[in-house]
């Protein structure tokens, strides 16, 4: 089974930034990881499907500090809108998604 990354170096202007991923034919998202340039950053992440569903989002617990490193076990199909929201700095994150190909 084929793990690879859809890397993450976006700048936050205005607490936030967003991009799409490439399609995802049948994927398994393994881990989340997304860093702060400062470790006293807030900020909020999420994914979010074509149909605007969020299978992840931590606005529904604590905004994270500094970094978000999370092993989950996400099915995946489709393009992705992956997005920081919220952050109390504008300042470059940086990051990887983490996907075993099934």
């Amino acid at each position: 089974m084929l793990i690879y990354a859809i890397e993450i170096s976006q700048t936050a202007s205005s607490g936030s930034w967003s991009f799409n991923t490439p399609f995802i034919n049948n994927g398994l998202l393994k881990q989340i990881i997304v860093k702060s340039a400062t470790g006293t950053t807030t900020f909020d992440f999420s994914l979010t499907d074509n149909l605007g569903h969020k299978p992840f989002d931590t606005t529904e617990r604590e905004s994270q500090t500094g970094k978000l490193n999370e092993m989950v076990e996400m099915p995946l199909k489709g393009m992705y809108t992956v997005a920081v929201d919220n952050a109390s700095e504008d300042e470059a994150f940086t990051g990887r998604l983490m996907i075993q190909e099934i």
